[in-house]
C-alpha cells in the first residue's frame, strides 16, 4: 500500500478516535450534570421551604406573644406583666418583725419580694415590699428600722413603714430624705392584745394611705428611676444548675429559714423556726418563684450594739429557680447606684417571673447556706 494512502488513514482514523472520545467525554458530562443540578434544585427548594416555615412559626410566636402582652410592661418587682401605670407606682416596704413570738406574720403573703437580713443578737428582720398593699386590714408586726434595710427600701425608690429605727437607721432616713411612715409619730398604726409589746404593733392599707396623702409623698417614680432586677419574658428553667429541691440558709442555731420545692406548683413553700412561714391573714403558707441568696460583709458599728450589712461593693451568691440552683455574681457601686447582678460568665441574671426572696448573708458563713 502507499506509504501516503497508509498516513491519510491512519491521520483520519485517529482523529475519528479523538472525535469520538471527546462526544464520549461531552456525553458523560451532560448525563452526570443533569441530576446535580436537579438534586440542588430540589435542595435548594426543601431548604428555602423550612427556613420559610421556621421563619412563619418564629414570626407567629412573636406575634402571639406581642398581642397577648400587647399594652403591658413587666414588674420591676415581680417580672409579671402588668399596666405602665401599675408599675410607675412607688412601692412600699414594711419593716416586719421576725422573731418566733411574733408569728404568724399579717399580709407579708401579699408583698412581692422579702428581704432577709441579720440584726442584732442572731435574730433577723424582714423588709416586705408591695407594688399592692390594698384591702389590707393587718400588717405586720411592725418594727424599727436598720440603716441597710433603709437603704434597700431607697434603691427601690420606695416608701419606708417602721415603727422608729437604731441610730443609724434614723440617720440613713434623714441623710437620704427618705420618704417614711413612722409609728413612733403618727397615729395610723395600731396594737392588739393577742401578744406583748413591742411585737403587737400593726397598721392597715387606709393608715399607710392617709400617711402618704398627709405628707404629701410622690406616689410614682421619678423620670431617673431605675430597677435593680431583670426578667425572663415567661418561666425559663436554668440550662445549668445543681438540683435544689430543698434550699436552707442557716444564720445560726435558732434562725434557720428553708425552702422546700413543690414541683406541681414550681414554687418554693418558705418555712422558719421549724414550721411553714404562713399569712394569718389568708391561712396561706409564703412561696416563691425565686430565691437570691447575696453573700455580703457583716460587721458590727462603732457602739457594738448594732451591726452592719454591706449593701455596696461585689461579692457572690447563688440563684434558685425551677428546682434548681446556680451561682451568680452582684455588684453595687454607692449608695445611689443600683444592685446589679450576673451569672458566673458576666451574662446578666434574668429571674423567672414571680415573687422572690432575697436572703443577704454573711460571707464568713457561707457553707451554711446549703441545697440538695
Amino acid at each position: 500500500m502507499n506509504k501516503r494512502i497508509f498516513s491519510g488513514i491512519l491521520v483520519t482514523a485517529l482523529i475519528l478516535l479523538v472525535c469520538v472520545g471527546c462526544g464520549s467525554k461531552k456525553k458523560d458530562k451532560e448525563t452526570t450534570a443533569a441530576p446535580t443540578t436537579e438534586a440542588t434544585s430540589e435542595t435548594t427548594e426543601k431548604e428555602t421551604t423550612e427556613e420559610a416555615s421556621t421563619k412563619l412559626a418564629t414570626t407567629e410566636k412573636l406575634t402571639t406573644e406581642d398581642e397577648k402582652h400587647k399594652g403591658l410592661v413587666q414588674s420591676d418587682l415581680t417580672g409579671e406583666w402588668i399596666t405602665p401605670e401599675e408599675n410607675a407606682k412607688r412601692p412600699i416596704g414594711v419593716m416586719i418583725n421576725n422573731i418566733d413570738v411574733c408569728w404568724p406574720h399579717s399580709g407579708i403573703g401579699k408583698a412581692d419580694i422579702v428581704y432577709e437580713m441579720t440584726c442584732e443578737g442572731g435574730i433577723t428582720r424582714l423588709l416586705a415590699l408591695y407594688s399592692d398593699y390594698s384591702e389590707l386590714d393587718k400588717i405586720g408586726s411592725i418594727r424599727s428600722a436598720r440603716q441597710y434595710f433603709v437603704m434597700k427600701c431607697f434603691e427601690h425608690d420606695g416608701i419606708l413603714v417602721h415603727v422608729g429605727g437604731s441610730t443609724y437607721g434614723k440617720a440613713a432616713i434623714k441623710d437620704f430624705s427618705v420618704d417614711d411612715v413612722d409609728g413612733i409619730y403618727e397615729g395610723v398604726f395600731y396594737r392588739t392584745s393577742d401578744r406583748e409589746a413591742p411585737h403587737n404593733c400593726y397598721i392597715d392599707t387606709d393608715g399607710i394611705d392617709s400617711s402618704i396623702a398627709s405628707h404629701g409623698y410622690r406616689t410614682t417614680h421619678n423620670s431617673d428611676y431605675e430597677k435593680i432586677y431583670s426578667f425572663n419574658a415567661e418561666d425559663t428553667p436554668l440550662a445549668k444548675g445543681e438540683k435544689a429541691e430543698t434550699v436552707t440558709c442557716r444564720y445560726n442555731s435558732f434562725t434557720k429559714p428553708y425552702f422546700e420545692y413543690d414541683s406541681k406548683t414550681k414554687l418554693y413553700n418558705r418555712f422558719e423556726y421549724g414550721q411553714a412561714h404562713i399569712d394569718d391573714q389568708t391561712g396561706e403558707q409564703l412561696t416563691f418563684k425565686n430565691i437570691l441568696v447575696v453573700f455580703s460583709i457583716v460587721t458590727p458599728m462603732p457602739d457594738g450594739s448594732y451591726n452592719d450589712v454591706a449593701l455596696n461593693g461585689s461579692g457572690t451568691g447563688y440563684y434558685a429557680t425551677d428546682g434548681k440552683i446556680i451561682p451568680i455574681k452582684w455588684e453595687k457601686s454607692n449608695d445611689y447606684s443600683v444592685t446589679k447582678f450576673y451569672t458566673e460568665d458576666g451574662s446578666p441574671l434574668l429571674l423567672n417571673p414571680g415573687k422572690t426572696c432575697v436572703e443577704y448573708f454573711d460571707t464568713k458563713d457561707s457553707d451554711r447556706v446549703t441545697w440538695e
